[in-house]
């Protein structure tokens, strides 16, 4: 299995919204793709201290015109079926407090890892929400360019 990775952050203004998720997401678009999510990730370096919540869940609808990230692989001879991407009209996820993770933290310094346990990884099928996407979003906190989310996910 080749392993991918996507980041986002650096040049990235994100927005807090109830359901929206904005950050980034998990794709698997075409029917039989398959994709599990190994590791998630959070940061700040802000120097203001402000409040965020982060979470991670299955998409309830589906995101709308994608701008894929750039990734990463740790086989340069295996092409991702899978996709990191933000959407023109984002992902829905439910209320919260419903995620498959969600964490409040701090911008100033605030961040974490999370690596998901062998057979404990989140999988996105090519299929209908909630399957086909992993999206990110903050329920708190938004900043111009000091905050970071990344994902890693195995094929």
């Amino acid at each position: 299995m080749a392993t991918f990775s996507a980041n986002q952050g650096g040049t990235f203004t994100p927005v807090a919204h109830a359901t929206n998720a904005n950050n980034l997401v998990l794709s698997a678009d075409t029917a039989g793709d398959v994709g599990a999510m190994k590791m998630i990730s959070w940061g700040g370096r802000g120097t203001t201290s402000t409040g965020y919540r982060t979470r991670w869940g299955r998409a309830t609808t589906n995101g709308t015109t994608p701008a894929a990230l750039t990734s990463g692989n740790s086989n340069s001879s295996a092409a991702s079926t899978c996709s990191a991407n933000t959407y023109t009209t984002p992902a829905v996820l439910a209320a919260d407090p419903t995620a498959l993770f969600a964490i409040d933290w701090n911008l100033v310094g605030g961040g974490g890892v999370i690596i998901l346990p062998i057979g404990g990884e989140w999988f996105v099928v090519g299929t209908a929400a909630p399957y086909a996407m992993i999206a990110c979003g903050n329920i708190a906190g938004a900043d111009a360019n000091l905050s970071s989310y990344g994902i890693v996910w195995s094929e």
